[in-house]
């Protein structure tokens, strides 16, 4: 018999592939952001999860909005000034960026009703979530308009018109919802391309961002560049209720079909755009 021992065998070992079944962890859930192809993780958030990060959106979103029209009012109450548009453009911009940034991953950081439509007309998600996410989107942007008002006095809440957005005089209805609806839909289809089509797109909440802060530097003089009912809805409610009788505009609620018209016009184009041309997987025409 012989004392020789077999020498052990050792198999190789893959250390990534020990990582990964250790923390469920790949590079493509860390960087992916949006509302797209959702990783399995993301998937797990419940509706009302998902409507709460809607909500504090939104909130922020306009209390951010309404706030920033203290600082920026022009003198007069009458005119917008181009200073104040850049400050505008500017405090939304960075403010969507964040939020995208932050929230997307739980809820695809829409924000919007019409850029929940376009997300869910383009097939990225189930149809019954869009009245769930309206609901979140529009009461978080009343109640950001609304906790607003604790902090101003009602000198600057007159003066700034509670945050509304309102249709310049010198411009007509229609071109008041033209102009929502092409500034919306740069914003839409800019959401579909990074952050719908694609799920590993890290600078999707940054393009989303500075989509933002252009379209309100080029038509914030017309409209105020809302793009978002849920951005206008909150602020004229508010406004409604709490300025002063002789400092409401004659037109605050006249043309505000403007801002639900228009947006969702928009949306509806950059899907139609996106669904024949530029979808990766599923586009009509190839």
């Amino acid at each position: 018999m012989s004392n020789s021992r077999s020498s052990p065998t050792f198999q190789s070992y893959d250390l990534t592939k020990g990582l990964k079944r250790f923390t469920n962890w790949n590079v493509e859930d860390a960087i992916s952001v949006g509302s797209g192809p959702i990783p399995d993780r993301a998937k797990n958030y419940s509706i009302i999860t998902k409507m709460i990060a809607e909500f504090l959106g939104d909130f922020t979103f306009v209390f951010v909005g309404t706030m920033q029209a203290v600082v920026v009012v022009a003198p007069s109450n009458q005119s917008i000034v181009a200073d104040n548009i850049v400050h505008a453009a500017f405090a939304h911009g960075f403010t969507i960026f964040l939020l995208v940034a932050a929230l997307g991953h739980i809820s695809g950081g829409h924000f919007n009703p019409a850029v929940t439509w376009a997300v869910a007309a383009s097939g990225k998600m189930p149809l019954y979530h869009v009245p769930f996410y309206w609901f979140a989107q529009l009461l978080g942007g009343f109640c950001g308009s609304l906790y607003s008002v604790l902090i101003m006095t009602q000198k600057q809440l007159d003066t700034s018109f509670a945050g509304a957005t309102l249709l310049n005089p010198d411009n007509k209805w229609w071109e008041g919802m033209m102009s929502e609806a092409v500034v919306t839909y740069f914003l839409c289809h800019t959401i579909l391309l990074t952050a719908v089509d694609t799920n590993t797109n890290i600078l999707a909440p940054l393009a989303i961002g500075l989509t933002l802060t252009i379209d309100i530097l080029s038509t914030g003089s017309i409209t105020g560049a809302s793009m978002n009912p849920a951005r206008s809805l909150g602020p004229n409610i508010v406004g409604q209720i709490f300025l002063d009788s002789n400092s409401i505009p004659l037109h605050f609620w006249s043309y505000h079909y403007i801002y639900w018209a228009g947006p969702f016009m928009g949306a509806s184009v950059a899907v139609l755009i996106y669904k024949l041309f530029e979808a990766r997987e599923d586009r009509i025409l190839r």
